[in-house]
């Protein structure tokens, strides 16, 4: 399995999106459409770069779906015990 390599930010970007959509779900399948979209044309998007690169795989969008679910465990275990 060959994962591609991303900045840092992108990988705090997607955990602070999941951990967002504990309060805004709609968010949830808007990444899911997103990541996707993006496997689906075999692309790789980077917005804050202005870049789109040829080439992804299965295992580097679930990996960032990962990144998301992983924000998302976070935002749902702080919004239940720290209400």
């Amino acid at each position: 399995m060959t994962l591609y390599t991303k900045p840092w930010y992108y990988t705090a970007t997607h955990i602070l999106l999941g951990y967002i959509a504990v309060w805004y779900p709609i968010l949830i399948i808007v990444v899911l459409l997103y990541q996707f979209a993006q496997y689906g044309f075999d692309v790789r998007v980077f917005p804050l770069e202005g870049v789109i690169r040829k080439g992804n795989s299965l295992e580097y969008t679930l990996f960032k779906v990962a990144e998301y679910c992983l924000g998302y465990g976070i935002g749902y275990l702080s919004k239940k015990y720290m209400n």
